[in-house]
């Protein structure tokens, strides 16, 4: 169990309404203590539990049998309760093992650890978030305290937002699949009351931290013996800030910065004295927020001020196993927030692949960090200033950007999840969804059941997966109709598997639910049945949150009589509830979630399949033609507006999902590969499925073709013209082609440019390439984590070299032709064009290859 550190506590006994922000556990006082940010002061208020809260854990075993525990010192009480067993829908009693310290229930290797003595329930929970559970504490939402006691402070709905609610629970509500829409109905309301409380500005400051190097290696944050050199600010309020340490040997250079960033010098006998000072400011807001500063510049900062012999006092950090926090305010690190694959998907649309600051700030600001050609130890004192501020400027600038979209996700996230911000920024979505769904299971007195236990209700089950390192089918893919069709219209069934696992009343606990009337709700295409008596868990709160997203707050976004505000913050919540949803059928059939259950998530994918499979029959059933399918997706050609308005109508009546027009193609070209297509829009955009030209490693000449594809293809308007652009696709092919067995592309055209994920040293058992060429550099300079490797592809051993080492006359132009082949396969196997004739080769038999090469 991770604490935070003890820190003299101003006694708070009121607080103003404020937004409850993150919860710790404080190890000195064996308590939990609740961080609330009050946006008039901008500040952030701590308060300690004066409840007498107490750790604890469940035991199915009775109080009589658990005597053996009762002598320990850490044990409080051990007492009988009631809770739901859940899997057997009924209750039971459970002895509830009351102690005085966390450490008692779990988090060592040893006896000491009750878990690891007695099979336990609810043991593997942290302990600030018990408390949160136990007390129906949210995150995200406002409370004041009176007198040591919290109250929740709720908005009230504005009448048109209020209105929205009732039409949308009295028209659109539709098929819930509920035994109890009373209950489902209390429930949108409840999320709709919650998400709808203002999301406040918050006053926050980014830091970023330059460190000297020997020129070999990054430094080590544990031994801490290098300088800080530079600490870059930039904060909210407008704050633009740089302290540089001066050194012998370092040019002064031109101070070529912004007017408005303020550069302040620090001798060289005075870096205790910088580090002092930025902690200072550091104490000033409320959120602190770095780019890898769990992994880097927080505990290097902490290491060399115990170091340097700065006092504990001063010094406002506080080091966990794997991350870093402040003992009075809030920790965000955006590597780890950009780097959970659910942001980088579903809220950024994929536009960084690799997660360093440069091309996260690339992708999503369309700035980068300061390149002045030389290593940071061989710049002048203001090109070290800028260096480092830019740093700090566009890791502020990631959660700033689009009306401080970030910042309000994150709040908005915490509300759903009940989860602390910094965790929230740090962890996954399926810990996410643990915690909401956990958090329900509290409130209902559920007890949450044991991973064995969940198990045990599939025991000896057979399936017939078919999806590599899955245990279920996922979703269906029809067969394309090959070749080139115009006027196509792509159809998308909105949240789809939320939908099914609304409209089926799908969970762990409902899908072979113990009730043997139940058995007769069979779910087609599997051996398994679903629940008639009860609500389960995840369909109440997953079909209540899509509800709420696809009927509610995209039309209220759209809407012209509200304010600004109200229209960011209903985009802002929709988006939210879009990254939990895409997530949430997912983490049901993902066995490193504790609620795993593999036959609710084979029910959602029989279902989906069987859903797209009746869909193409009431297709056929009106005349209308469909080219593919793909999981949510169906290509139609030509249709009516008649039959869109035909198909939508039967989706919902008979499936209870939404059918919905995604996107309109002028064409389509199809190959007989599936996931295998590009096709151009009305409005001439091009999309190519996979999109490998895309990819960031490609080499710029590759891309540059690629691209140039594009733009033939976008002009295609009718099939005569299609003709032509194959025959121009063809010769533009054939024409780089020449290029490369020439060797006259320019080398820095041909390289692959690789973000080094480790040290160089770290690769042991396989070296990459990038890796090979790396090892080539160090000669040269200091090779470390986050550097780009650009390299090209030569003909001598090891067959690699850095760009910068290389000759025209050694690169493989073969590896580059491959490599275009490859690349480029998507389009010219669609056109159906073979690479060989376009490069005028002979069709190849063995004996031609033979001669040809």
């Amino acid at each position: 169990m991770e604490a935070v550190e003890d820190f003299k506590q101003d006694e708070v006994a009121n607080i103003p309404n404020s937004l409850l922000i993150s919860a710790a556990y404080i190890g000195k006082t064996k308590k939990v203590s609740l961080k609330f940010y009050n946006p008039e002061s901008e500040k952030i208020y701590i308060w300690e539990d004066k409840t007498g809260h107490r750790p604890y854990c469940f035991s199915k075993m009775a109080p009589e049998d658990l005597d053996f525990l009762s002598e320990r010192d850490d044990v409080i009480e051990i007492k009988t309760v009631k809770k739901i067993d859940t899997l057997k829908d009924k209750e039971i009693p459970v002895s509830k093992i009351i102690v005085t310290d966390p450490l008692a229930i779990g988090g060592t290797q040893t006896t000491q650890s009750i878990r690891n003595v007695v099979e336990s329930w609810e043991s593997d929970i942290k302990y600030y978030e018990n408390y949160l559970y136990d007390n129906s504490l949210i995150i995200g939402k406002y409370y004041k305290i009176e007198n040591d006691k919290i109250i929740p402070h709720d908005f009230e709905m504005s009448d048109e937002t209020n209105l929205a609610m009732k039409s949308m629970l009295f028209d659109k509500l539709g098929n819930t699949g509920m035994t109890d829409t009373k209950q489902f109905e209390e429930e949108v309301s409840n999320w709709a009351e919650l998400l709808n409380q203002p999301v406040p500005k918050i006053r926050r400051m980014s830091l970023d931290i330059e460190v000297e190097t020997d020129g070999r290696r990054l430094p080590d944050v544990k031994i801490a013996d290098k300088k800080v050199t530079a600490i870059g600010f930039e904060a909210s309020d407008g704050m633009k800030r740089v302290f540089v340490l001066r050194r012998d040997g370092i040019e002064e250079g031109v101070n070529d910065l912004d007017k408005n960033i303020q550069v302040v010098f620090y001798e060289k006998d005075q870096e205790k004295k910088l580090i002092e000072d930025a902690f200072g400011l550091v104490k000033k807001y409320p959120v602190l927020i770095t780019y890898n500063g769990d992994g880097f510049d927080l505990p290097y900062l902490y290491n060399r001020a115990k170091r340097l012999g700065i006092s504990e006092d001063v010094n406002p950090l506080y080091m966990m196993k794997d991350s870093a926090t402040l003992t009075k305010g809030v920790h965000l690190d955006l590597y780890r927030t950009f780097s959970n694959k659910a942001f980088q998907i579903y809220v950024f649309s994929q536009k960084y692949s690799d997660f360093s600051l440069n091309s996260v700030s690339k992708g999503v600001l369309g700035e980068q960090k300061m390149d002045y050609g030389v290593e940071i130890d061989n710049m002048t004192y203001y090109q070290i200033a800028k260096y480092c501020q830019n740093d700090a400027y566009l890791t502020f600038k990631l959660t700033s950007f689009n009306e401080d979209l970030l910042m309000n996700l994150l709040v908005v996230i915490t509300r759903i999840a009940r989860m602390p911000i910094d965790d929230i920024s740090r962890m996954g979505v399926s810990q996410w969804i643990r915690s909401l769904l956990y958090y329900e299971h509290r409130k209902n007195n559920f007890l949450i059941p044991r991973r064995n236990e969940i198990e045990g209700k599939s025991a000896g089950m057979a399936n017939d997966a078919v999806i590599k390192d899955k245990k279920y089918r996922g979703g269906l893919v029809i067969e394309p109709v090959e070749g080139v069709h115009f006027d196509v219209t792509v159809m998308d069934f909105a949240s789809l598997y939320p939908s099914i696992i609304k409209v089926n009343n799908l969970s762990y606990e409902t899908v072979r639910c113990p009730h043997e009337e139940c058995k007769k709700n069979a779910i087609p295409g599997t051996s398994h049945w679903g629940c008639t008596k009860k609500n389960g868990l995840t369909s109440l709160i997953i079909g209540s949150l899509r509800d709420l997203r696809v009927n509610y707050y995209k039309s209220l976004s759209k809407k012209e009589n509200i304010t600004d505000e109200e229209r960011q913050l209903y985009t802002v919540v929709s988006q939210a509830l879009k990254v939990i949803l895409n997530a949430s059928y997912g983490v049901m059939g993902a066995e490193i979630f504790p609620l795993y259950f593999l036959p609710a998530a084979e029910a959602t994918t029989a279902l989906g399949r069987y859903i797209i499979m009746d869909t193409i029959e009431k297709c056929k059933g009106i005349q209308l033609e469909v080219l593919y399918g793909d999981t949510d997706s169906l290509f139609v050609k030509k249709p009516t507006v008649q039959q869109i308005d035909d198909v939508i109508k039967l989706a919902k009546k008979d499936h209870g999902v939404e059918l919905e027009i995604d996107k309109e193609y002028r064409y389509v070209v199809l190959s007989n590969r599936k996931k295998n297509y590009f096709g151009v829009t009305k409005k001439g955009k091009v999309d190519v499925k996979g999109l490998t030209g895309k990819k960031s490693h490609t080499p710029p000449f590759i891309k540059t073709l690629f691209y140039e594809l594009l733009d033939i293809l976008a002009e295609v308007e009718n099939e005569e013209q299609f003709g032509n652009a194959k025959k121009k696709v063809s010769d533009k092919i054939a024409d780089y082609a020449k290029r490369v067995q020439e060797k006259s592309i320019p080398l820095k055209e041909l390289t692959f440019n690789v973000t080094l994920s480790k040290a160089p040293a770290e690769y042991v058992k396989t070296i990459p390439q990038h890796i090979r060429a790396a090892k080539q550099l160090e000669t040269t300079r200091e090779i470390k984590k986050g550097d780009i490797i650009s390299y090209v592809k030569i003909l001598n051993k090891p067959g690699v070299k850095p760009v910068e080492l290389a000759r025209q006359d050694e690169i493989d132009s073969g590896k580059y032709m491959e490599f275009m082949e490859s690349t480029l396969e998507q389009i010219t196997s669609s056109m159906d064009l073979d690479f060989d004739t376009i490069l005028g080769k002979p069709k190849q038999t063995g004996l031609d290859q033979f001669f040809w090469n």
